[in-house]
This record gives structure tokens, sequence and C-alpha cells, in this order.
């Protein structure tokens, strides 16, 4: 049985794409308020949390939120599938958010609202994104990288537009506003209402469409006798070499993303306190910057698909997975340098009365977009492509630990700014960065030897015809 790698996406993408869109939308959207939310007074309508404790509970809260894919990677896998794991932690979301909305300043109704969205995050989040993967064939490479890039672009306009309007919900819709003008209490509960709302629609759509628009495509684990082929295929030689790559992305990707995550914190505070954001006359809330970053990501995430598409068909073919992420890794490097070169202007701290001009802040983002869109896309393509059949989804959960970790390390070297001065930091960071991702051009042939992607064909036929053989 021959396999050709068809150039049409299948519609269970634009599902796919809903779904994360969705979800994307209403989790950046409380993503803006959250941290605000904690340390507000009952009386402006939060818990009235300390500060430090706080900022170190939202730490946790999103490092644990990543690494808790794992755990919906392997109950994928093992016993639900991905359809069913995409529903139930899309129901668990809606839970958790009403949770929060009734959470009280007694503590352990916050943490127990939490574990609940971080359960729902672990079964729902990489599973969604695994599900992509597994609308194509093994051997589809290129298609499986514009399918994320295009993926991409979904998560990128809910993150565009959910910071937005659920700020307007939290600081002028549904907030007590006096006179002058002066914010009383904020609307940051009927946010949380908003976001129940949303996830259970996501829920309703995903019931209805998925029989008719994924049918069998991830829905049984690879665990049971539907699949029984993929799960008594031995690990193979080509598959320890597979996870090697995997393992040296893993470490690169960390890297960057401890960088990237600088945006929501070193950024963000270096933004409010030293920053010039007014723009025509109009002064930019410092959270929505994070849209910026969505803004440009929906509208280059379908070109750089369609680059990479272009490239296939070329006569030298697609860039090498290893020049791709090392070149996202330079740009991001080049990103740290504008931000010296702007820091420098304010003498390198946020206390010296000087302002910054926004334009460094936006370029440095510009620069960080296309760096992440080199290499966010195509490492999760990449973890999902090659791994062995039976641990897709497990693969993607690990995907997510980089930025897991990634975001304990950010939060480090953004407590450094209080020991050092922003030029130090953000210069160590861009030289850390750029001769990272030299060293992964370098290693380009090495990680392209261990990935065997000109086997991915023959293995899919191959488990094609074991799959036919075992319906039989």
């Amino acid at each position: 049985m021959e396999h050709k790698e068809q150039m049409k996406h299948p519609k269970g993408l634009l599902l796919a794409n809903i779904t994360t869109g969705l979800q994307s939308f209403y989790a950046y959207g409380i993503v803006g308020f959250l941290i605000l939310f904690f340390i507000a007074s009952p009386a402006e309508n939060g818990l009235g949390l300390e500060r430090g404790f706080a900022t170190e509970l939202y730490g946790y809260y999103s490092a644990i939120g990543y690494m808790m894919s794992i755990l919906g990677g392997w109950l994928a896998d093992k016993y639900l599938g991905l359809q069913k794991s995409i529903l139930l932690g899309t129901l668990m979301s809606t839970f958790g958010y009403i949770a929060l909305y009734f959470s009280t300043t007694q503590l352990w109704t916050v943490l127990l609202s939490l574990s609940i969205l971080l359960i729902a995050a672990g079964i729902g989040k990489g599973n969604t994104s695994a599900l992509v993967g597994a609308l194509y064939e093994r051997d589809q490479v290129t298609m499986k990288d514009a399918a994320y890039s295009i993926f991409y672009m979904a998560i990128n306009i809910g993150s565009l537009f959910g910071p937005i309007i659920f700020g307007l919900i939290t600081d002028q819709w549904f907030a007590n506003i006096d006179n002058s003008g002066n914010i009383l209490s904020y609307g940051y509960r009927i946010g949380f209402i908003a976001a129940a709302v949303l996830s259970f629609v996501q829920f309703l759509i995903f019931l209805v469409l998925a029989p008719s628009w994924l049918k069998d495509k991830g829905k049984y684990p690879t665990a049971s006798n539907k699949v029984k082929s993929v799960v008594n295929h031995p690990i193979t030689k080509v598959d320890k070499d597979r996870m090697k790559a995997m393992a040296v992305m893993f470490v690169f990707c960390t890297l960057f993303w401890s960088a990237w995550n600088q945006t929501q914190t070193s950024f963000a505070i270096l933004t409010q306190k030293a920053v010039d954001r007014s723009i025509f006359g109009w002064n930019v809330p410092t959270p929505w910057l994070i849209s910026f970053n969505g803004l440009l990501c929906v509208i280059m995430a379908p070109m750089f698909g369609s680059l990479w598409v272009k490239l296939s068909k070329t006569e030298k073919g697609d860039l090498q997975t290893g020049t791709k992420m090392g070149v996202g890794m330079l740009f991001s490097g080049i990103a740290f340098a504008v931000m010296v070169i702007g820091v420098k202007t304010i003498n390198g701290t946020i206390d010296s009365g000087l302002k910054m001009s926004i334009s460094y802040i936006l370029i440095a983002y510009f620069l960080l977009t296309v760096g992440e869109l080199f290499l966010s896309p195509i490492g999760l393509s990449m973890f999902n492509k090659l791994a062995p059949a039976k641990y897709a989804s497990l693969a993607v959960g690990f995907w997510y630990l980089t930025t897991s970790l990634a975001n304990i390390i950010s939060g480090y070297l953004a407590k450094l700014t209080v020991k050092l001065t922003f030029t130090q930091v953000f210069t160590s960071i861009a030289i850390a960065v750029t001769v990272f991702g030299v060293i992964l051009i370098l290693l380009r042939d090495y990680l392209t030897n261990l990935m065997h992607l000109d086997k991915l064909k023959e293995e899919a036929e191959q488990m094609a015809k074991e799959a036919e053989a075992t319906q039989e």
C-alpha cells in the first residue's frame, strides 16, 4: 500500500483550531488579571493575598499547569483517547472557573479552584495539540509543520482578543467606577463566569462536531484493541535515536522559552515603571502588550506555514529542523540586544526617573515573535512526529514541560533584575540565546540524522498494513 502525502488539510484541523482558539481566548484573558485578582483587597473584589505570596503562587500555578500535560498525555494514550480527554478537560475548566468565582479569602477555596483548573489544563491542553498530529499520516512531514503553524495562529487569535475583552470586563464594563474615574472595585469574578460560559460552549462545540469532523481520529487510546498494532510495536533503534533528538530540542527550547517569558515578567515591570507608553497621545495599558504578540502571530503564522510548504516543493527542499529552530533563537538574541540598547537610555534601571521609548519594546516583541514562529510550531510538530506512535500524546506533554521549566527559570532571571541592572541581565540573555542558537544550527545535520525522517513513509505504510490486519 503506497501512501502519498496529501496537500490538503482535513476538516478536523478546523475543529482543533476552533477548540484551541476559544480556550486561548478565555485562558489568556484570565492570565491578564489573575495575579491582580490575587492581590486586590476584598473591597476591590479580590482575595487580598500578600504580594510576595501571590507572585509565588502564580509562578507555581503556571509551571505546574504545563507539567500536568504529561499526566494528561499518559491518560489519553493509556485510557481515554484524545477526544474524551479534550471533552473532560474542557468540562473541568468550566467547573474550575465557577469555583474561582465563589472563592473567598480562605486559602483552601483558592487552592481547590486552581487545582481543578490545573487538572483540566493537563488533560485538555496538550491533547488538543496532539490531536492535530493525529489528523495526518506519520510521513506527512511538511503538512504537519504547516498544520501546526495554522494551529498556532488559532492560539494567537485567542491570545490577541482575550486580554482586550477581559480587560474591558474587569476594568470597565463590570467595574465600580466613581465620578472621578477611579476604580473602586473590579469585575474579576464576572471574568471567571465569562470564562466558564466560554469553556462550556467549547465543550458543546467539540461534543457535537467531533463525531462527523474527526470520526475515529484520536477517538481511542493507543492501548485499545482498535490500535493494538501501535501498542505492540517495539521500541527500535530508530525510536531511540529520535528520542535523543527530542532530548536535544528539549534543552534548547527550554532556554528559548526562559528568555521569551521575560515578556511576562521583567518586560512587564519595565514597561509599567519606566517606559513612555504614549502613542499619538494615548497611553497603552501594559497588559495589552500580550495582545500585540498575538496580533503579530495571527498575521505571520500563515506566512510561515505557506513558506514551509513552498520550500518543500523546491529542489533543495524545506529547511532542516535544527536550522529553523536555531534561527528562531538568533532572532530572540537580537530582540534582547535591542532591549539592551533601550534600557541603556534609562541607565539600566527603573529607578532613574527616565522613560524609555516604547519603540524598543515593540521592536523586541516583533523579533521575539519571529523567533517564536521559527521555533515553537516546528518544535511541537517534531515532538509529535518523532515520538513512538504509542507515546504521541505523552510526547506533546513533554513538549509543554519545556515551558513549565522555562517559567521557573524565567522567574529566577527576572529576580536578578533586583540585584543587577536590566542591562546586565538582558545582555547575558542575549549572549546565551545567540550562542545556543549558533550551536543548534551547527548541530542541524546531526539532529536530522537522529530523526530518520526518510523512514517515516515506510513506517506509516507498515502501520497502515498492521491496522488493516488487526481489523480483519
